[in-house]
């Protein structure tokens, strides 16, 4: 019985040779043909939710590629050929020690294979790993199919058919010549899970397409643990020196597939490796098995009372929380320790409680250089939120639409402005609430919202009176016209300031602005010199003109009040003349005497104060004749 059974392991193993070798060229056509489709849809719409279908495919059948030659280059299989080979290279042994070159032939092809099983190995779970994280992204945009869900559901189908003919052919026929029989058909059982999910996926894709998404996202997630654990069992064969004396190692094992069976072992792996290790067969020892007996109500008690204790919340001082029972918002919760329905039939969900928030309306530039950014120390430079010069571009600046006039003509021109929104959740309860469920975002609407009303505000606003109006209106204006939209809404919003930090041209029309605004200083002030001299000209002109008026009606009045005193002379004159013409000249001739006697000495001697003595004249003091 012995010779016999000698012969049947190498008629054995060729014909599993050859299956192995059929299932890779079926495989390859198999993926050729997919992967043609998967580069024409890719033409046509990348879009496509037959993109995401595809993908799970083509790294799957990357993976199975990589598992049969795995197999086949993972154990021996002798053939005829290969034992006269075998003799032949015994007999040249002897000789090739002595050429130095067909050592280093030797090491090429040591290493050759080597190589190459590394190199396919880790490729294929590379480009697999590529495809399927495509799925796992969370900006996918996915279109509804439009035809051929028939033809590709029956496709996979009869592969999936085909696949569970095959696992279960290979799982009631052991084969003890071949260690890796129980990882291949955990892979096989893997693959066939994979291609059900990707045909319930295209058959509720007519019905659901989320539900089709999130089932494919779980296929490609089972492709990616795999292809993950391949590339860390390749990469730990790569560390180890190949040996001549072995066959490949085989590193296609997957912890994942071996977890497709039942009753489920999770730990038969551990089980096995220790077993094979130490000799030591832990099923056997008593304490374990208690442990194994102990352990699921254990775990299952852990799980209800970590169940039962989701019921209670905590908030912090600084927020309250918003109870949800069934999925309806039902009370506002204060700080503190709050009991309720376990998850998920009861939820508290946080709300600020008088956290003051900043918004920029400017959208956040990306910084260029922002390895090399300097820290903004107390000792070091100021931050460049703080500089305020025109003829520097900020980064929390955004351009503004404003109204202009060219020429008599209606225009717009472009500003630079940096404002930001100083807000809060309201203090009440039902401010809490809307801000929770009237909007998804709250910020992005807060900033939208506040962009339509600056738009209408500064619509008809121009440049030079935006620069000269006091920001503290122009804040309160905006700031009610904000607050206003935000409460027609209900998003409980309370709009704290306005805060207007800067208003300026561009940086680059800076200079020009600055020194058409220098010309137009320099011409007011020349306007306002002329004015001023214009005025006092006129000023002393006015005055001149009024001391003129006035001396000549003073010299008028007087002349008329000499008139007059000349008239009523001569009137009283006249009328004394008429009375007594004798005394009249004479009063004229006494008057004539003392105006013209009144400016000359005179000695008057009276002859008749002293009777009989004579008054006599002494001249000698007068030393001048008289005048």
């Amino acid at each position: 019985m012995q010779p016999s059974a000698q012969r049947d392991i190498p008629t054995q193993d060729l014909r599993l040779r050859s299956r192995l070798l059929w299932c890779r060229a079926f495989i390859c056509m198999a993926l050729g043909a997919i992967a043609i489709v998967f580069f024409i849809v890719e033409l046509l719409d990348k879009q496509s939710i037959w993109m995401t279908f595809i993908r799970p495919l083509v790294a799957s059948g990357l993976l199975s590629l990589a598992v049969v030659e795995n197999a086949l280059r993972a154990y021996s299989f002798p053939t005829l050929s290969e034992a006269k080979n075998d003799a032949e290279t015994a007999d040249k042994k002897n000789k090739e020690k002595t050429n130095w070159f067909i050592r280093i032939d030797r090491g090429i092809s040591h290493w050759e294979p080597h190589l190459l099983h590394l190199g396919l190995t880790g490729g294929c779970a590379i480009i697999a790993l590529y495809l399927v994280s495509a799925n796992l992204s969370t900006a996918t945009i996915l279109t509804p199919p439009e035809g051929g869900l028939i033809p590709a559901g029956s496709v996979l189908l009869a592969s999936c058919f085909i696949l569970l003919v095959c696992e279960r052919t290979l799982s009631f026929r052991k084969m003890r010549s071949w260690p890796h029989q129980s990882a291949i058909i955990g892979l096989m059982r893997a693959l066939l899970s994979i291609f059900l999910l990707i045909s319930s996926a295209i058959g509720l894709s007519t019905l659901s397409l989320t539900i089709a998404f999130w089932i494919v996202r779980l296929a490609s997630l089972i492709v990616l643990l795999i292809a993950l654990e391949f590339i860390l069992r390749t990469l730990l064969a790569a560390c180890v020196l190949p040996n001549s004396d072995k066959n490949q190692p085989f590193l296609t094992q997957s912890l994942i597939a071996e977890q497709y069976r039942w009753p489920l072992h999770p730990l038969l792996m551990l089980r096995k490796k220790i077993m094979q290790h130490f000799g030591v067969d832990v099923g056997k020892i008593q304490a374990f098995r208690l442990m194994g007996k102990i352990f699921p109500p254990v775990l299952c008690g852990v799980a209800l009372v970590g169940w039962l204790v989701s019921g209670l919340h905590e908030i912090s001082p600084s927020q309250r929380g918003v109870y949800e029972r069934f999925g309806r918002p039902v009370a506002v919760l204060p700080s503190g320790l709050h009991v309720g329905l376990p998850w998920p039939f009861g939820r508290v969900i946080s709300v600020d409680f008088g956290a003051v928030h900043e918004l920029q309306l400017s959208e956040k530039r990306p910084e260029e250089n922002a390895n090399q950014k300097i820290p903004d120390t107390i000792e070091g430079p100021a931050p460049q939120e703080s500089w305020r010069l025109w003829d520097n571009t900020h980064t929390t600046d955004q351009e503004q639409v404003i109204a202009s006039a060219v020429n008599d003509k209606q225009s717009f021109q472009i500003v630079n402005m940096d404002i930001r929104l100083i807000w809060r959740v309201g203090l009440q309860d039902q401010d809490a609430m809307n801000s929770l469920y009237q909007t998804n975002d709250l910020p992005t609407t807060i900033q939208r919202i506040a962009r339509q009303v600056m738009t209408q505000y500064f619509a008809h606003q121009q440049l030079d009176a935006l620069l000269n109006e006091q920001r503290a209106s122009m804040s309160a204006a905006m700031n009610a016209a904000i607050q206003k939209r935000l409460d027609n809404i209900n998003t409980g919003v309370e709009l704290l300031y306005t805060r207007v930090e800067s208003i300026h041209p561009p940086a680059g029309a800076a200079n020009a602005y600055h020194g058409v605004q220098a010309a137009q200083i320099a011409a007011n002030t020349r306007i306002a010199k002329e004015k001023g001299y214009a005025a006092s000209q006129g000023e002393a002109a006015r005055q001149k003109a009024a001391t003129t008026i006035n001396g000549a009606q003073a010299t008028a009045g007087e002349r008329m009040a000499q008139a007059n005193i000349a008239l009523t002379r001569y009137s009283a004159e006249y009328h004394a003349w008429r009375l007594n013409p004798e005394a009249y000249i004479n009063e004229q001739r006494y008057q004539t005497y003392s105006k013209a006697l009144t400016r000359t000495p005179l000695l008057i001697l009276d002859s008749q104060i002293a009777q009989g003595n004579e008054s006599m004249l002494d001249l000698r003091q007068f030393s001048q004749p008289s005048r």
